[in-house]
This record gives C-alpha cells, structure tokens and sequence, in this order.
C-alpha cells in the first residue's frame, strides 16, 4: 500500500539540498551582488533575468514571474508531482525514498478504471502491431507514409490498423477478460444477441490519449471506399472518456505550451502529428471541431495566446467563429487567428514545406478576431444589396464597439464607411447606444468598488512624500512595472511582515485590516496557520514556506518578494511608517480604482460626444481627486 513522503523527510531532504548545485544543471548561473543570475529556462530571453538566492533557497525570474523553492523549480520544468520532485532531488542530498511513497491527496484509483485503462493499453499496443508489423496492415502504413509520416511519429502516437475480424475480441477472450469489463470499455457494439464485435474494422487509429499520456478512445479512418459507412467513426464517452474535457495531444504538448504559453488549435489531428513531426510541439486538437467552454479553460490555465488554425472551408471558418466566441467568453487567452496559404490544410501545407515556413505563417498570416468577424459576417450575404449592407451593419456594430481603445475603433468605423459609401457620422451615431451601454457597465463596477470603503484621508504623509530618493533608489529597480501605490504598498507590507515578526505582531493584531488583492490576503491567511504549526514568532522561512502553500501562483509571489529591498524596512519609526502603508492599502487604493473608472468612462463619454454625461464625469473625477490629494501637515 502507498504511503505519503513524512514531513520531517521533506524537510530534511530540503535543509540538506543546495537550489544553485539542481538548478546548476539545467541553467548557466552567474555570481551577482547577493544572487546569482541566469537566463530562465522557462521562457526564451537573452538577458539573464532569472535570479537564484542561495542564502533563502529560492529562485525568481523578473520577466516571466515564476518562482519557487527546488522542489518547485523541478515540478515546473519537468512537469512532476511534489512527491516526484522530492524523489528526484532526495538521492543528491543522501536520502532514500522507499517507492511506495505517493501523495496523500492522491485520490485512488477505482479498480475498475484502472482495469479499463490496462485494456485500452493493451487494445493500443495490439492494433500498433497491426499497423507496423503485419502484412494486413501494409496498406494502411502506405497510406500513412504517403502522408508524409515517418516511422518515428507513427511510433510515437501509437497510431494503429484495426483488421476485420473481430481480432481483439478474441485477443481479450484469449486472456479470459469478463464480459461486463469488455462491454463498459466501448471498444465494441453489443449486437441485439448480446454478443460483443469490434467497433472499429478495416481503419487506421488515431490514438486519443488523457493529460497522462493514457490511451482512452480511438478515431478510425476508413480506407476503403464504396459503402454507405462514415469515413471517420470515433469512439463514443465512456467511463474513461469525456469528449468535452479532452483535447488531442495535450499529454505531449503541455510541457511546450507552458513554455512558450503560446498554443495552437488545429482542427484535425493529422494537422497535429504534422506539426509535431516539423518541430511544433504546442499543437492540439478539439475532438472534431466542437471545442467546448472546459477545453478552453485548461488551456487557459497553462497558456496566454491561442492561434485558431481552422480549415478554409466554409466548415472550418463556422467552427473559427465559433471557437473565438468561446475563447472570448471563458478565457483570458489572447487570441489570433491563422490562414494557411492557398486555402490549404496545415497537414496539405507542411507536406511541401519546412517548419521554417509554417512558422512564417503565424507571423505573415494572422488576423485578430475583430477583423475576422468584420469578413465573416458578410458570409453569405449579397452586399450588392442596400437590405443586407443594413442588416450586415446591425451584426458588426456590436464587434466594433467591444474594441476598447477609440483609434482603432474608429478606423474599423472609417473602412466601413469607405467600402458601403455609408456616412462616417451616421456610423458613429448609431454606435453610440453600444458604447453607453459599456460605460453602464462600468459605472456599476465603479459603485461597488466605491461601497468596498467610504473611509476619509487622514492626511498621514505617505513613504513617499517623507524620502522620494530613497524610495526609487531601493524598492523601484525590484518592482514589477505598472503597479500602483496601493499594489506597491501591498508587497512592501507583506513582505516586511513575513521577515520581521514585531512588524507581524503590529499588523496582525489589527481586526479591520485586509489586502485588497486575494492573494496577499490568501497568503496572509496560510501565513498565519503556518507560523502557528512550524515557525511561531519568527521569520518566515521563505523555502519551507513554499512547500506548505503548494499552489504555483502564491510561490511566484513569496518568490518575487524576496526582492524588495531589507534597505526599506531601515527606519527609525518604523510603527509610523507601517502605518502609513495601511493607510495606503485601506483608504488610497479604492479611491485610486474609482479614479482610474471614471477616466475610462470620461474617454469613452468623449468619442461618443455625449457632452451631458463629460461633464458630469468630469466633476465627479476632480471630487474624488480631491480626496486622493494627501494634506500636508501644518
């Protein structure tokens, strides 16, 4: 039976590793002030941003946000478990790991799950034979080396030939599998007898693999012609298989997509196995062309741009459109789309060229999904005709008004206008109840940040105001650009009360106080019932504190605080100076959010020349100024 990694052996292992002598091996470091600086392994750069404190025994990268502790650098990297990355790093400091060890948030594995995955395993492993080394399976190994497939790619998606025959019934009736099993498998109809057949005869397989790289479900192509039978059938949900929860590929491409946070959609998988063949390794496909709201949110979470690469046909552009609603709607993921030349397929395309040139696609042949809309909608419409050009306008209005920034909305507007002779003016006017309904949008969001607090400046000088060299002389250089005063009040705090336990004590102990951002007050929260458990009134161990957190966006954060400056904490009143961060956090912050509303609401009221509404906007930006401006004491 498994058993869970004791803590102290973690703890140990930790204590006894070096992070410079694990991370030494996979980047090039070099001694700089108190760390040491390398290009990260994460992303493509070429200056050195990626920083290792051998003292805290942690590491940061200031370009691309990742951090952690060793156990976490190697779980980002390779892709491993905690308990893996423990495993792998406890032989370096002396430590062995029984192999029973496993995760004790592991859930186990139902055994009739794990006995449907060891068939399809074993279903995979026999029709790959098929394929590769039987004279039955010559011609579906033609057909796909005339593909441009080489043996290698065939080997490494396990890609099969299903025989007539019943030829894996009796394989598993062979090994005295039980009928109920083989029934909930889906690898075969039951016929109105109750006797079981093979679902796939005389295809080649595609094989659909889970995140682990598991076989669970097969799509087979047919080779032959002449019959009324589907050229593609695919493997229907079972126990195993959840059509709207996977995606193809995604077991080899997740380490690529986490790399580069880039990913590319294909439509078919031949697309896929194509693009990997050409070096593409971040490709994946929707099952059909049916993405689903939960395939867009997985890769979501490992990616932040997603390139639509759609088939040509009228099929592939209504499943682009459809995709881009989707992405829109249940992502943050920036999306483009990409139009491979000639109206060919991906897989057509990189038969006759090099990866060079699919790359160059991505870069010559995109279109963001505003511009995409704006052609698509004229599908099937006759613009020859005043009607439709009307109702077309009604349709793309809409598309046009989600576009935040006013130029390029404008332009939109302007070739409009331009290819319908419409009047320029008259587009604007009828935009104008889309944009206001936006600014409606905004003012309600605007309410409520303003409910969040109604307390009023007490004229406390800030940080600041009391020593601006000092100041930009010793936080600014490690601090994230963009963020504002309260942000930067927020991580100077937080960090200043996880080194320094009076300062812990100080803020801790007041009731009212909170961060404004989530997870400063998440890690404050695990903060507090990590001191009670390990640390009690001491510093909090940077390293081990990761190992407790677990959770890869609140590691990058406890990371990048170990960059502010111990210069900042320095002071001769450092109660006042704490408190004047609090006061940043409690009061500035909400005004400075209301601030920000309203100018975006006062830009959008300006383009659509609703002058009522700029003057209103304008007087209520000046009050809440006024309250902004802190009051120097006399």
């Amino acid at each position: 039976m498994a058993t869970r990694i004791p803590n102290e052996v973690v703890e140990e292992i930790r204590q006894r590793i070096n992070i410079v002598d694990v991370i030494s091996q996979h980047v090039q470091l070099r001694k700089q002030g108190r760390n040491l600086f390398g290009l990260c392994p994460f992303h493509e750069e070429r200056t050195p941003s990626f920083s290792v404190n051998e003292e805290k025994q942690i590491f940061h990268c200031f370009s691309c946000g990742r951090g952690g502790n060793v156990f976490s650098f190697l779980m980002d990297l390779e892709d491993l478990s905690f308990p893996q990355a423990v495993a792998k790093v406890a032989p370096m400091a002396g430590i062995e790991i029984a192999e029973d060890v496993s995760e004790t948030t592991a859930k186990p594995v139902d055994p009739q799950i794990q006995a449907l995955l060891d068939l399809y395993a074993d279903a995979t492993k026999l029709y790959h034979h098929f394929l590769v080394n039987t004279a039955v399976g010559e011609q579906a190994l033609d057909y796909l080396h005339e593909r441009g497939l080489d043996d290698g790619t065939i080997d490494a998606y396990s890609l099969g030939f299903a025989p007539t025959g019943d030829v894996l019934l009796k394989y598993f009736e062979e090994k005295k599998i039980d009928y109920q099993l083989l029934r909930a498998s889906e690898l075969f109809v039951t016929w109105s007898d109750g006797t079981l057949h093979d679902r796939f005869n005389d295809r080649v397989l595609f094989t659909i693999r889970n995140a682990k790289g598991q076989p669970i479900a097969y799509s087979g192509r047919k080779l032959t012609s002449g019959d009324d039978e589907p050229k593609y059938i695919n493997s229907p949900e079972s126990p195993l298989f959840e059509k709207s929860r996977e995606l193809f590929n995604l077991d080899m491409a997740k380490n690529a997509i986490r790399k580069s946070k880039q990913v590319i959609l294909f439509e078919g998988f031949m697309d896929v196995i194509a693009a990997f063949q050409a070096g593409i390794n971040n490709g994946v496909a929707s099952m059909g062309t049916s993405l689903t709201p939960e395939q867009v949110q997985i890769l979501n979470r490992m990616a932040e741009s997603i390139s639509v690469t759609y088939d040509a046909d009228s099929a592939g552009q209504a499943a682009t459109k459809r995709a881009l609603d989707l992405i829109a709607m249940n992502s943050q993921l920036k999306a483009q789309v990409v139009h491979i030349p000639d109206n060919q397929d991906p897989d057509e395309f990189l038969r006759s060229h090099d990866s060079t040139a699919f790359t160059n696609v991505f870069v010559h042949n995109t279109e963001d999904p505003v511009a995409f809309n704006i052609r698509y909608l004229q599908t099937d419409r006759n613009m020859n005709n005043q009607a439709e050009v009307f109702a077309y306008i009604a349709d793309v209005l809409p598309v046009i008004a989600s576009v935040n920034e006013p130029l390029i909305r404008e332009t939109y507007l302007a070739q409009l206008s331009d290819a319908y002779h419409i009047s320029l003016a008259g587009l604007q006017q009828q935009i104008q109840p889309l944009l206001l309904a936006k600014i409606a949008q905004g003012q309600g969001g605007a309410h409520q940040t303003q409910a969040k607090s109604r307390q009023q400046n007490d004229g406390a000088q800030t940080p600041w105001q009391n020593d601006t060299r000092t100041w930009s002389k010793a936080v600014q250089p490690n601090l994230r650009p963009r963020l504002s005063r309260g942000e930067q009040a927020e991580q100077i705090l937080l960090a200043w009360i996880l080194r320094d336990p009076t300062a812990w004590l100080n803020v801790t102990s007041r009731e009212d106080f909170h961060f404004n951002q989530a997870n400063y007050e998440t890690l404050l929260l695990l903060a507090s019932a990590y001191k009670d458990e390990f640390e009690g009134n001491e510093p909090v161990d940077a390293a081990r504190f990761m190992d407790y957190v677990q959770r890869p966006d609140l590691t990058r954060i406890i990371a990048s605080l170990d960059d502010i400056d111990d210069r900042l904490f320095d002071t001769e009143d450092p109660q006042s100076q704490i408190n004047d961060y609090i006061r940043v956090i409690m009061q500035e912050s909400p005004l400075e959010d209301q601030i920000k509303q309203v100018r975006r609401e006062l830009s959008e009221a300006s383009q659509v020349h609703n002058q009522a509404l700029v003057a209103q906007l304008t007087i209520k930006l000046v009050e809440l100024m006024k309250q902004n401006q802190p009051q120097r004491k006399s």
